[in-house]
């Protein structure tokens, strides 16, 4: 019995068990405290949400969490503590909470996973394996003993998975008419030194892995350069076009917004969010140049670079006129790249013993 669990800053994927294998899914990485009261037990019956205990409190988690969100109640953590704070752990819990509500009672290997450079550290992975690899309790009296831990750094997942897509990736290579020549395996992979690109929530995660491992010399993280930072800007611009301040409760609509192409609806008034283009690309540019600097001149070897995360295209389309002669692949199904790899190297890794 293998699981999965990526725990992002916007989203929470992970592995369900489904009729003649698995499926995916996923919940807004937003933990609210849970309210007690009986208007608010009344009120929830229908939400697709749990009440997770963690440290004898309980908080709301599930599918349609922002239901709960109020004021400045954001749910949300962008630092780079996250991992062992309440809502990282509320946020596991919740998804292992699925899991026990779809029929799981015990998981042989469970993968998890972390920002390169949270992962870089062995304490941090320590951390992890030391809380979940036990019984955990999930709410309502219910628990999944969960024998084996597996971390792994997060754009590791979007690797492992590269291989369901080979015929869309040699379609890429011979768009970009480089050097490299289409696949005749995905084995040829490991030929190659490819640049793993993870635009998440709050970093932008890198890995430069050669002969099918990680150059820890070349790979890593920058904070406070992912998506939290473009939506940020935007708000910062909007609250002084508008006049006035945007609280932490709006950020999720720009962000949703942004990624639907659409206005912001903002106090009955729609905002027009294109107008804000060039703030937005001089966010991804600034974060990609912290990356260029951070490969230490590694991106002269570089054969391919692989794309993961839940906003990819922008970062595609920069990256492409900065290297045109290297092609660069946007995984289908992106967002949720991380955790189909990370089931694979669960399940390949329970298979070997």
């Amino acid at each position: 019995m293998v699981r999965a669990i990526d725990v992002g800053f916007g989203l929470v994927k992970f592995s369900l068990p489904a009729e003649g294998g698995i499926t995916f899914s996923s919940f807004p990485s937003m933990a609210i405290p849970a309210d007690a009261s009986a208007v608010r037990t009344l009120s929830t019956r229908r939400r697709d949400t749990f009440d997770v205990p963690v440290n004898g409190a309980q908080y709301e988690v599930g599918r349609d969490v922002g239901l709960a969100q109020a004021g400045g109640s954001f749910g949300r953590d962008v630092t780079d503590e996250f991992y062992k704070g309440a809502i990282y752990e509320a946020l596991t819990k919740g998804a292992l909470r699925y899991m026990a509500e779809a029929g799981d009672s015990a998981i042989d290997v469970l993968v998890l996973g972390l920002p390169v450079n949270q992962y870089n550290d062995a304490k941090r992975r320590d951390y992890l394996r030391q809380t979940y690899e036990r019984a955990v309790e999930v709410g309502d009296g219910k628990t999944i003993e969960v024998r084996r831990v597996i971390v792994q750094a997060q754009p590791m997942g979007g690797y492992a998975a590269v291989e369901e897509h080979l015929e869309e990736l040699n379609q890429v290579i011979r768009e970009t008419g480089g050097a490299l020549q289409p696949l005749a395996s995905v084995d040829e992979l490991d030929e190659l030194a490819v640049l793993v690109v993870d635009p998440g929530e709050h970093t932008l995660d890198w890995l430069l892995i050669q002969q099918g491992s990680i150059n820890p010399r070349a790979s890593g993280a920058a904070s406070d350069a992912g998506r939290h930072r473009v939506v940020r800007a935007v708000q910062e611009s909007l609250a002084t076009d508008i006049g006035r301040p945007l609280g932490p409760a709006v950020a999720p609509r720009i962000n949703e917004a942004l990624r639907q192409k659409q206005p912001v609806k903002l106090t009955g008034v729609a905002h027009d969010l294109s107008k804000y283009e060039p703030q937005i690309m001089s966010v991804i540019e600034d974060s990609l140049n912290r990356m260029i600097d951070g490969l230490r001149d590694a991106h002269e070897i570089i054969d391919l670079i692989v794309l993961v995360g839940g906003h990819p295209s922008r970062y595609r389309d920069v990256l492409s006129r900065r290297f045109p002669s290297i092609p660069v692949f946007v995984m289908p199904e992106s967002m949720a790249a991380n955790v189909r790899g990370f089931q694979m190297i669960g399940e390949a890794l329970a298979e070997n013993g």
